[in-house]
């Protein structure tokens, strides 16, 4: 790895932070719904090749750690090889990184000089995505199927041109299509300005000396997150809480039992004695479980340790398959 100054490091952080903010602020104002233009109810990430966050908005800690499973399950599904330009991709499926099926990912491959140099992903809440009750989050609900439309990882568009057929199937389940359309497309807009300002970058830098910046920013981040862990005693840590009920047996209160174990720069948290799964929707997937582990521990660091996905290398987790966290 060529020798990179630590001025060259932090400017190239702050404009990789930057992008990221910057397809944010895209996504909230060219977005339809009050949900994303009030509630600001959405998000933006920037990863590298091999899918590890590079730069994070401002935004909703849910949804930037689930977009690492949802772009996984995008990469498992179309290899990278087979990537173009031009390509988009999308999913919702909390079982297959997803978190509940408003959350839908938009992932675009950003390529330049012919080489793909990294992924901008955005994650919206949608105010309905189809199933038994407007809004698509019933709390009598007894099964996915009637939460609404799952959509598995699938290319909505290739080069640039957009599959009419995906379009069609997803116009038709959901209550206001228009305003879906919109949102969805305002996450297009907010990956093709990540992309633009990508290519500027390489175009300035190079292909090879920004894969080596990426490296060494995660490796920078993981160092400060294990230094900032070591300041913590030692042990384990537990604690048990619990949820009123599941929405349907109203009797019943819910267990949420976690250890959390530090031992030198990592930390292991383990929710066995948590409620098997529910009848109810109140199910969280992996993904999920992943995403409020990745936030506790960016809460308990240095709040000035750049978010990226280094910050999560010293997580681990055990989730009890068939559990309220494993479902």
């Amino acid at each position: 790895m060529s020798d990179i100054d630590a001025i060259t490091l932090e400017v190239l952080r702050h404009r990789f932070e930057g992008i990221a903010e910057e397809m944010e602020t895209t996504l909230l104002r060219s977005s339809f719904s009050p949900i994303v233009k009030e509630g600001m109810d959405a998000s933006a990430s920037l990863f590298t090749p091999e899918g590890q966050t590079l730069a994070q908005a401002c935004a909703i800690p849910i949804h930037l750690a689930t977009l690492i499973p949802c772009l996984a399950s995008v990469i498992e599904r179309f290899p990278p090889a087979d990537m173009r330009p031009g390509d988009i991709y999308m999913m919702n499926d909390p079982y297959c990184g997803g978190t509940h099926l408003p959350d839908v990912a938009v992932i675009m491959p950003v390529f330049a000089t012919d080489r793909l140099v990294a992924y901008a992903a955005a994650m919206t809440h949608h105010q309905d995505i189809g199933g038994m009750s407007a809004g698509s989050v019933p709390t009598n609900a007894t099964e996915v199927f009637q939460e609404g439309l799952r959509i598995p990882p699938v290319r909505w568009a290739r080069e640039g041109e957009f599959d009419p057929t995906l379009t069609a199937l997803l116009r038709q389940n959901v209550r206001i299509p228009d305003t879906f359309l919109g949102d969805l497309n305002a996450q297009v807009a907010a990956c093709k300005v990540g992309i633009r300002r990508l290519r500027d970058l390489v175009e300035r830098h190079g292909a090879e000396f920004l894969a080596e910046v990426c490296q060494r920013l995660l490796e920078r981040s993981e160092a400060m997150t294990r230094a900032a862990l070591r300041q913590i005693p030692d042990g384990s840590y537990h604690y048990v809480d619990y949820l009123d009920n599941d929405g349907i047996d109203l009797d019943r209160r819910i267990r949420i039992e976690v250890t959390a174990t530090l031992a030198g720069d990592d930390v292991h948290f383990d929710l066995s004695g948590t409620s098997a799964q529910v009848t109810g929707p109140m199910n969280c997937v992996p993904s999920g479980s992943l995403a409020a582990a990745c936030f506790a521990v960016r809460a308990i660091t240095d709040s000035s340790i750049p978010s990226n996905g280094g910050c999560f290398r010293p997580i681990r987790l055990t989730l009890p398959e068939g559990s309220l966290v494993n479902p």
